[in-house]
């Protein structure tokens, strides 16, 4: 009797497959990764930028006109001194929201596309664009019923805008607990293979 004829085709095709699959994966990652880069170079810009922004706001509005570039500063009817201190608040929240998403980008690589520190990141991201979001949304309301000049009972008027912002920041942390799945996800992908 001839001993059993193996055939190592199957498993010839299995390794092309998956070698095809694995090629394929690091072009996408490499394509995520050059197109995190450029999101991050525009990123620092904004951090640069929202403080430089709002100081010419406030310029301008301590001047009695617009400031450089045409920027100014509406206070809502807000004593200048307190919608130049929610301004810069704000301001300053916004570029640590965007270093915080910088930050993130800078920490994607071709070989891990979800860093550890992606969820935390994030989370402190939505934070401070959710606080971002009150502060130019019900505490400034609040405080020009209370501060701002007015005949009769206050009157405290919400901004759609203001309200979708606070919308868009919780659906921002849902977007963290995805990228609390896809590391785990990706980190058990890695020690299965």
């Amino acid at each position: 009797m001839s001993p059993p004829i193996i055939s190592v085709y199957p498993f010839a095709n299995i390794v092309f497959c998956k070698t095809e699959i694995t090629m394929h994966n690091t072009d996408m990652s490499n394509g995520l990764y050059s197109a995190s880069r450029r999101l991050r170079l525009l990123l620092w810009l904004g951090v640069l930028l929202a403080p430089l922004l709002t100081a010419g706001g406030l310029l301008g509005a301590w001047q009695g006109g617009d400031g450089p570039a045409g920027t100014m500063l509406d206070s809502g009817g807000l004593p200048l001194a307190w919608a130049s201190a929610l301004a810069i608040l704000q301001s300053l929240l916004v570029a640590a929201a965007l270093y915080q998403l910088a930050v993130l980008l800078g920490q994607v690589r071709v070989e891990k596309l979800f860093p550890a520190q992606t969820s935390r990141r994030y989370r402190y991201f939505a934070a401070l664009l959710f606080v971002a979001a009150v502060v130019h949304g019900p505490l400034s309301i609040m405080l020009g019923a209370v501060l701002a000049p007015h005949d009769g009972a206050p009157v405290m008027v919400v901004d759609m805008a203001d309200l979708l912002a606070l919308l868009v920041t919780a659906v921002l942390w849902l977007v963290a607990r995805f990228f609390d799945v896809a590391s785990r996800l990706e980190e058990d992908q890695r020690s299965i293979v």
